[in-house]
């Protein structure tokens, strides 16, 4: 690898040939086995795609399963995997055009994974939230994965993808009604019941453990992930009183949302297709000031406490689930997710004109997360009308996937999204 992060590998197979369309990595894992389930359940029957993971035992009971349970759909296949044998990752990445990987921590076993697909030219589609390991993959693979084809879109699951297509959503909206960038978007979660697995506890906690403070540090910037610069953000208190969301405060995922979004407004157009004066702020809505200030607290504990290595220790021996085990599925059905932001058009008027967006997913975070992980990955594979597809390669976002036939794709899985200009303002 040279300076400039570009490896020269083999030519890679074209992917016409490839045995497979997609490939889930790490199929026997909770959110792998939920996001096999969307596989099933939302997308064509003739779709060809197999299982991955370590252990062949596993991975053969699920494929008899899946195949009795959906004898009309092309058999699942089975590939045999490990993060530790480079060998299989990179035969992984040659037989299939897109790979979905649940394994994580990220920091942990993603580097290897994510490199085999810039390497042989496989889309590739994760779930983190690791905004330190992202912005190593970006400067390693980035020019990589471009140069081979390789679309590689990290970040994908409930954590910081509903935030980028909120604002990717937004901004078209206000650029195809007003023909005008955007000025600034405040987005907030409103409303999150849900359960937490194993996995992503342990993902969670690992990133204080491997990740240095450093590098922490810097993934907080505003523009860690983004390939420019723009402007400083003036300070915006973390408790407030939005006039059309609410009272606000802070948001954990907040920190790793911003960044994703500031990437795609980076990629596209250096900026200037969501403003020059873009911001992007995210939020948790309370009811009342009280809570707020709260649930302030809470959160910057949350933040801070497992820099303590005897909180981790506790947290993983008596609150956290067991690897590879989550919420029981039986009483999900009362799980939602909403989240609503609004955007304020930069129209140069005394009084902005604004649009809003509601999303909405009653279902839970895991489920959500392989809605998402599913459709992106069918984007790719089929979608002419996207960013990525005219793109062609590289570490993107979320929204680089987006197009009309993703949205209605999304919407028939569960995810709704809707758009629409305020009429008072």
């Amino acid at each position: 690898m040279d300076i400039e992060g570009l490896v020269t590998p083999p030519p890679p197979p074209p992917k016409e040939g490839r045995k497979y369309d997609l490939i889930v990595f790490g199929a026997s894992g909770y959110t792998g086995r939920l996001t096999c389930e969307q596989v099933l359940a939302n997308t064509p029957s003739t779709l060809k795609w197999a299982i991955a993971g370590r252990s062949p035992n596993k991975l053969e009971l699920l494929a008899l399963e899946y195949n009795k349970r959906f004898p009309d759909r092309v058999p699942v296949g089975i590939f045999i995997a490990n993060v530790e044998n480079e060998d299989t990752l990179e035969t992984m990445a040659r037989v299939t055009r897109v790979l979905i990987t649940t394994v994580g921590p990220y920091l942990k076993y993603g580097t290897p994974v994510l490199e085999a697909c810039a390497l042989n030219g496989t889309h590739y589609v994760d779930a983190t939230v690791e905004t330190t390991w992202v912005r190593e993959m970006i400067k390693k693979y980035h020019k990589t994965a471009t140069v081979n084809g390789a679309v590689i879109i990290p970040q994908c699951g409930v954590q910081s993808a509903p935030a980028d297509l909120a604002a990717h959503s937004l901004v078209s909206l206000i650029r195809n009604r007003l023909s005008c960038p955007t000025d600034n978007i405040t987005f907030t979660l409103l409303d999150h019941v849900s359960g937490v697995s194993g996995g992503t506890v342990e993902t969670l906690l690992s990133v204080w453990e491997i990740a240095t403070l450093q590098e922490m540090f810097h993934a907080r910037r505003t523009y860690s992930l983004s390939p420019i610069k723009g402007l400083d953000l003036p300070f915006i208190p973390p408790i407030q009183q939005h006039e059309d969301l609410g009272i606000l405060t802070k948001n954990v995922q907040a920190s790793h949302d911003e960044k994703v979004v500031m990437r795609s407004w980076g990629l596209n157009q250096g900026g200037e297709w969501y403003g020059r004066n873009f911001m992007f702020r995210e939020y948790r809505s309370v009811e009342t000031m009280f809570m707020a200030v709260w649930m302030y607290i809470w959160m910057s504990m949350i933040q801070i406490l497992p820099y303590v290595t005897p909180v981790r220790w506790i947290i993983r021996r008596y609150y956290a689930p067991p690897l590879g085990e989550g919420p029981i599925l039986e009483s999900t059905n009362k799980y939602r997710i909403e989240w609503r932001g609004v955007a304020e058009a930069d129209d140069d008027n005394e009084e902005a004109a604004k649009a809003t967006i509601s999303i909405l997913c009653e279902k839970d975070t895991y489920t959500t997360t392989g809605i998402l992980l599913v459709q992106t990955a069918m984007s790719l594979l089929s979608d002419e009308e996207t960013f990525a597809k005219k793109t062609g390669g590289g570490v993107l976002t979320p929204s680089a996937a987006a197009s009309p036939a993703f949205f209605m794709a999304l919407d028939r899985c569960g995810f709704h999204v809707e758009t629409k200009m305020m009429e008072e303002f």
